[in-house]
């Protein structure tokens, strides 16, 4: 495997690949504006434990931290199934590219669901399999598998309160 360089970055460099992360991230709805964004969410039934949406670029740009540096450890250390729990990252890093696409600009609270809660399984995947063998590496899933574990409850709640447009439903639950 190829080694990209990212094993040998230093802590404030990896801060700075996830807020640039983070933002490439919230690209991915290509929405012309945060008005957009702020419609949208208004019409949805939040779920009343709902964060206020300002948490959620924080809250991420901490995931994408301790995911880089997980990354980075699984890169410069000989570990068990170091294949796979990189293609897990690719998994997590893909669902964090194109949730803001399927939640934002399909309006799917249904495909938001499916998202989430693979992202969660993908999260304990990695904390689990990485546990095996170093304790300390699987501390860095231990943010995403929170939030995620959170954030599938707001998604759960969404896709029961809403109707979905791209699969035609009504909400289940009025």
């Amino acid at each position: 495997m190829q080694n990209l360089g990212i094993d040998k970055l230093k802590l404030w460099q990896v801060a700075l690949i996830a807020v640039g992360a983070s933002a490439l991230g919230s690209l991915s709805a290509l929405m012309p504006s945060r008005q957009q964004k702020k419609l949208y969410t208004e019409k949805l039934e939040q779920a009343p434990w709902a964060p206020p949406s300002w948490l959620y670029a924080p809250a991420w740009t901490i995931n994408n931290f301790f995911l880089l540096k997980a990354i980075r450890s699984i890169l410069e250390k000989e570990i068990p199934e170091k294949r796979k729990l990189l293609l897990l990252q690719a998994g997590i890093w893909a669902i964090f590219f194109s949730f803001n696409y399927v939640y934002f600009k399909k309006k799917s609270p249904l495909l938001a669901l499916v998202w989430t809660m693979s992202d969660s399984v993908l999260a304990i995947a990695s904390m689990l399999i990485t546990a095996r063998s170093d304790k300390k590496l699987a501390l860095n899933y231990l943010p995403l598998v929170v939030w995620t574990a959170f954030a599938s409850t707001l998604s759960d709640y969404q896709a029961l309160k809403n109707p979905d447009p791209v699969f035609d439903t009504k909400a289940l639950l009025k």
